[in-house]
């Protein structure tokens, strides 16, 4: 410890008064000098507390940054639901098509059908993807509704595979998301006209 005068000296200046008491002042240890060790090892700072270990330290502090990276990347795994073949994404709202008017079309043997289409959605379904991709979903219903026959059309099962066919066709087009199909039915709503 070094002692230093004070910065004002009165005694000095004549006054004649007492000069006031020196400051203690630490030194300061020299540069790349390390502390002392105590019995167990670990650095020890001159008023006798223990000093943390610099490595110790960065490590706790990496292993807390990859921990936080992992669980940012697989954050998406724990929050959103994957779907899968097994785990199918449960029924969400039905979407009709096209939202004007019923869909008027000529059948392969030059009949008409006129019928109102609406999709069976999953929770998982992306409405602005849908929404983009009704002008192709719309030609995809008149295709197969106009490759069909008045025969194939009229009885029940004929109506199925026609709904079959659009649905593998919607699917196609939209894709999966969360790992499940978007669309999960296609429905024959309102009426189902063939002249």
């Amino acid at each position: 410890m070094t002692v230093m005068p004070s910065p004002v000296d009165p005694t000095a200046a004549g006054t004649g008064m007492p000069r006031p008491a020196p400051v203690a002042v630490p030194a300061a240890e020299p540069a790349g000098k390390k502390g002392k060790k105590n019995k167990k090892g670990k650095e020890v700072a001159a008023d006798g507390t223990e000093q943390p270990k610099k490595k110790k330290t960065k490590l706790i502090i990496g292993v807390v940054v990859v921990l936080a990276l992992v669980g940012l990347k697989e954050k998406g795994m724990f929050i959103k639901p994957h779907y899968s073949a097994a785990h199918p994404a449960p029924a969400g709202m039905i979407y009709p098509l096209p939202t004007t008017s019923p869909f008027t079309v000529t059948t392969a043997d030059g009949h008409m059908v006129q019928t109102n289409v609406a999709l069976q959605l999953t929770t998982a379904a992306n409405q602005k993807k849908l929404a983009t991709d009704e002008p192709a979903i719309e030609n995809a219903v008149i295709q197969v509704l106009g490759s069909d026959t008045y025969s194939t059309l009229l009885s029940p099962a004929g109506r199925t595979q026609a709904q079959q066919a659009i649905l593998a066709r919607v699917q196609a087009i939209l894709g999966p998301s969360e790992g499940s199909p978007q669309v999960t039915q296609v429905l024959f709503t309102g009426t189902f006209v063939l002249q």
